[in-house]
Parts: C-alpha cells; sequence; structure tokens
C-alpha cells in the first residue's frame, strides 16, 4: 500500500484503533497535518472535466513567491495529490491561506 492510498479508515485498522476522534485546528506541523491537509483537498477541490477547482474559487490573482517556498508548494502538492486527483502547487497556497485566514480570524 502505498503512502498516498492511506485513508483514516486504513490508518485507524493498521494502528488496531477500536475508534477515531477527528482532531482540526492543532499546531502538531507533523504528519497528521499532511492527512488532514490532503483531505481538505480531496474534499474541497471538485473537477468538471477540466482541472480540479473549489467551485467557492471564483477570483483569479497572480501573485509571486520565493522560489524556495514555491518549490516547497510543488513538494507538498505532490504529497496530497493522489491517482485521481492531480493538486497544483497555486491550487495548494489558495487552500493554505485560507487556512491562514480563519486561525488569524479566531485569535
Amino acid at each position: 500500500m502505498s503512502e498516498k492510498q492511506l485513508t483514516d479508515k486504513k490508518i485507524a485498522d493498521i494502528l488496531g484503533a477500536s475508534r477515531t476522534v477527528l482532531v482540526e485546528g492543532l499546531p502538531s506541523r507533523g504528519p497528521l497535518d499532511l492527512l488532514s491537509l490532503r483531505r481538505e483537498v480531496q474534499e474541497r477541490l471538485q473537477s468538471s472535466g477540466g482541472r480540479p477547482t473549489d467551485p467557492a474559487w471564483t477570483i483569479n490573482r497572480s501573485i509571486r513567491f520565493k522560489p524556495e517556498h514555491w518549490h516547497r508548494l510543488e513538494e507538498l502538492a505532490e504529497q496530497v495529490s493522489d491517482a485521481s486527483r492531480r493538486v497544483g502547487p497555486g491550487q495548494l497556497a489558495a487552500i493554505l491561506v485560507e487556512r491562514a485566514l480563519s486561525e488569524l480570524d479566531q485569535k
């Protein structure tokens, strides 16, 4: 089983969990963050024949990145992609910006 095929249920089965609890919003900065990000990408990005996108996104802007940040977005996009859904670094950047804004609003 490849890493990209892991789901919450499969992870629970592998770990022998008798129950699971969804924990969101914790600053773990570890593998659980990546799993959470992957789940959010899968839930939000929908395809209508072309590149998957979030239907709520209606504004298109071009923004600049430092090369090292863009490369990191490319790496993360590859990690949250799977065979049925390719995620681009720009799509991932939009989701991460929305997450950060939500966190700021909660403080």
